[in-house]
């Protein structure tokens, strides 16, 4: 067992760690929340979010989490959690169905409201913002939606486990064909004890796959009281509406026709020509995964490349955090949002939207003096 003592401006955290198949250091930083919910962040290095990465380390992350679930029974349903774990959760399916598995499905929640039926609304105690929704399949997918045999449920840490196991009740009561249920993330800190009551409380048995197993304490700072973020959360009915078409619908993932390719080589091929071979692909919100795949095929073209993404959570600076920028949201709902570790070493940014739209009416890519991406349009799921 490893133990880790970390003091930062809310508290101090000591950690314990049963298994590191990555070093802790390689895997997590930390920092702290404006969040009076919960003061301290454990701050992926590895997830391509909070702190820019490089889209061969993203992918070693997804190969670790896939090599955990080994031969699941399928059909699988694969399930990221809203915003975190959209590109995790897409990236591990995609995965899977590079190993020659056409039999999963993935889909994210999201917090966006789509013209579609709700198929359950759930909560997240202690996040910043808390509303997840779980979209009905698109018609194309419903029948191996409901064929699905083993659920996975992805979030980047484990810390109760309590909103994985609502989500997954709630879930099996769909999905009749049920046997089994894998929570998968890349921290897990949950004791024995704790896994036994989660387990206790499904319908059909449990496992968990992790990179970091271990347990941990905190011990907040008197006095310290976060600064409220700034700007209003005060949500207003979107100008610019999400996309069905990009997973909250769902995905048959091993049949998913894209353009990444194609997509890389024309952006390549303009950046070369203006002699920028460096780059930071940035996604915005729940946008993850294609600017993650478009941020792949550049770096394989042979470009230098980082991927990050905004993000709803507000952080002060410290700890892994370095910097941020504040900004409204792409959707434009009135949700402060933000850029945490903003590039600074003279990588050109291309920023990722799910329309032109968004990206004509937000302030980031005049901000940041950054390309535009879309991704393409995708067919109706299934």
């Amino acid at each position: 067992m490893a133990h880790y003592r970390i003091d930062l401006a809310c508290g101090q955290l000591e950690l314990r760690t049963v298994r590191e198949a990555q070093p802790l250091s390689e895997l997590l930083g930390f920092a702290t929340r404006q969040n009076p919910r919960r003061g301290f962040l454990f701050v992926s290095r590895v997830l391509g979010k909070h702190v820019p990465c490089a889209p061969a380390v993203m992918r070693d992350t997804y190969e670790r989490l896939a090599d955990g679930l080994g031969e699941a029974d399928g059909p699988l349903l694969v399930v990221g959690l809203a915003e975190t774990a959209t590109g995790l959760g897409g990236g591990i399916a995609d995965t899977l169905a590079r190993r020659g598995r056409d039999d999963l499905l993935f889909q994210h929640t999201t917090r966006h409201w789509l013209d579609a039926p709700v198929l359950l609304r759930f909560d997240e105690a202690h996040s910043h913002a808390p509303d997840h929704i779980l979209y009905a399949p698109a018609a194309g997918l419903a029948a191996r939606y409901r064929a699905t045999r083993t659920l996975v449920l992805i979030d980047d840490e484990i810390t109760t486990g309590r909103t994985l196991a609502r989500l997954g009740a709630a879930l099996a009561a769909h999905l009749p064909e049920l046997t089994g249920i894998g929570f998968v993330s890349l921290v897990n800190w949950l004791d024995p004890g704790a896994r036994a009551r989660l387990a206790a409380d499904l319908p059909v048995p449990l496992r968990f796959v992790s990179l970091i197993d271990g347990t941990f304490d905190f011990r907040p700072r008197p006095g310290f009281v976060p600064t409220p973020p700034p700007g209003t959360n005060a949500r207003r009915a979107p100008a610019q509406p999400a996309r069905a078409d990009l997973g909250r619908r769902g995905w048959a993932m091993a049949g998913c026709r894209h353009s990444w390719a194609d997509a890389a080589a024309t952006l390549a091929e303009a950046l070369t020509a203006r002699g920028q071979r460096s780059v930071n692909v940035i996604g915005t919100g729940e946008l993850a995964f294609p600017p993650f795949r478009l941020a792949e095929e550049l770096a394989r073209l042979g470009l230098d490349v980082l991927f990050q993404g905004t993000t709803r959570s507000p952080i002060l600076a410290g700890g892994a955090i370095a910097a941020s920028l504040h900004f409204l949201d792409e959707h434009g709902e009135g949700v402060q949002n933000y850029l945490h570790n903003p590039p600074s070493d003279g990588r050109r940014p291309i920023l990722a939207y799910e329309s032109a739209a968004q990206a004509a009416a937000h302030p980031l890519p005049r901000q940041l003096d950054a390309l535009v991406w879309i991704p393409p349009d995708f067919a109706e799921p299934g």
